[in-house]
């Protein structure tokens, strides 16, 4: 999984952003030194390896969890059907009140839909 075109892709990214967070910092290290430089840029010098450690941290975290989350066939979806008392109530209210009938489908067809994800 981790040498799919995609992955490779994302290592060569996250690769490409910890070298070039290190090279700033290391740039603004140089213009620390600088004639020109000031304390801003030794902070700056400090700053861009951490965000390299964000870097190596969340693509380490990405890596885990894409390992942790391998796709394999998903479980069957239970969907509860209405009761025979639900479907003759609605039967009956079809007969007096087409409005209340309708309304209690769509209530048993949000419980079947809660019923299935539970």
């Amino acid at each position: 999984m981790l040498f799919s075109p995609r992955w490779i892709l994302g290592h060569l990214l996250a690769f490409a952003a910890f070298a070039t967070c290190l090279w700033f910092g290391w740039w603004q290290l140089a213009r620390f030194d600088s004639p020109t430089g000031g304390p801003q840029n030794a902070a700056y010098a400090l700053q861009w390896p951490v965000f390299a450690g964000f870097v190596a941290f969340f693509w380490y975290r990405a890596v885990r969890d894409g390992l942790r989350a391998e796709p394999g066939p998903k479980p069957p979806r239970l969907v509860a059907q209405p009761s025979a008392a639900t479907q003759e109530r609605i039967r009956q209210d079809e007969e007096r009140d087409p409005q209340l009938a309708a309304y209690n489908r769509y209530l048993a067809e949000l419980h079947e839909r809660h019923a299935g994800t539970a």
